[in-house]
């Protein structure tokens, strides 16, 4: 019962960009990387479903396995999804299951989990961008994004569900050959740790999803759901740098990103949309933005913009402002 990743390839096919770490991969512990990202992840499986009456659980079953190739940030990513899309399925209380074993020349990673499971036209289609059960609160993207990156890493992907059974998503990694020959990265635009960021977004795994990419780089990270309660900690508090979406109720993030310049002129603002493509083609710059991130939004992305926002100062020093977009579609600055 299981779907393989030859999944309407023609669809998946580019949806994300080549690695924007340069494409190299290097030595990764994977069984490190999900202890991490279990951790990470926290505030959503834990913190967030105990606020919903929910006590979810998470277990690991982590054996010894030989080191893959691969890039950490897109693996960051794709462990990531699958957590949060584990505790998006459970309305109730359950257990995720983490499991790792070597299988010859690959490493084998389960992510399992008792909720709801998936009919078998919802399981051959999950794959799919834009492909969502979830209504309103569901971009479709997640997963999407998963198969992607198992594209670029020559890994597979099986599903196993059925409905009020759970669902696992067995995933395949190839091992790392002795011999493969390891290319440095060049090095990408990243910030300096320890900015004290504010994230203002309505969509529940958006938020928590910048949340964990920016702990995971050592950054303090302060979410708030509307722009109202956004410009309430911002008075409130201080910080470096404030990231905030577009469409929200009661107060955008375009009068939002108003209202801290008048506070604060030389804040950076960040601003989250999944029309940053189409902003840029119309030449369209909201008063107070000073970089437009599209989403979906990836860690290699997140970074970029953090680098832009906090360079931003300088350019006020020299008068070379400018609005820049990073775009959901390049993995670069655009």
């Amino acid at each position: 019962m299981g779907t393989h990743e030859d999944i309407t390839e023609s669809k998946q096919a580019g949806f994300l960009p080549a690695s924007g770490e340069g494409g190299f991969f290097l030595p990764v512990h994977l069984n490190k990387l999900a202890e991490q990202m279990i951790s990470l992840t926290q505030p959503k499986w834990k913190d967030q479903a105990m606020a919903n009456g929910v006590t979810l659980d998470i277990r690991t079953d982590l054996q010894a396995i030989p080191v893959i190739a691969g890039n950490e940030t897109e693996l960051r990513e794709m462990l990531t999804n699958l957590i949060f899309n584990a505790v998006d399925a459970m309305p109730h209380d359950g257990a995720i299951t983490l499991r790792t074993r070597h299988e010859g020349e690959h490493v084998l990673l389960e992510v399992k989990d008792t909720g709801i499971g998936m009919t078998e036209e919802v399981r051959e289609r999950c794959l799919e961008p834009f492909f969502s059960t979830k209504g309103e609160q569901g971009t479709g993207l997640g997963l999407a994004m998963v198969f992607g990156i198992l594209q670029r890493h020559e890994g597979e992907i099986d599903i196993q569900s059925r409905p009020g059974e759970g669902t696992t998503f067995s995933i395949r990694l190839p091992v790392l050959k002795e011999q493969m020959e390891l290319v440095p990265p060049q090095e990408a635009a990243t910030p300096s740790a320890g900015l004290r960021i504010l994230v203002v977004d309505d969509d529940p795994r958006v938020r928590e999803t910048i949340r964990a990419f920016l702990v995971s780089d050592k950054h303090e990270a302060e979410v708030a759901f509307k722009g109202r309660e956004g410009l309430e900690k911002f008075h409130a508090g201080n910080y470096d740098i404030v990231m905030t979406d577009r469409a929200m109720p009661e107060m955008s993030g375009d009068h939002l990103a108003a209202a801290i310049k008048k506070l604060a002129p030389h804040k950076p603002v960040i601003m989250l949309t999944g029309f940053g493509d189409m902003m840029e083609a119309a030449d369209e710059h909201p008063g107070g933005v000073d970089v437009i991130l599209s989403k979906p939004v990836s860690l290699v992305r997140l970074r970029e913009a953090l680098a832009k926002a906090s360079r931003h100062l300088r350019a006020h020093s020299t008068g070379e402002l400018r609005i820049t977009t990073i775009s959901s579609t390049a993995g670069r600055a655009i």
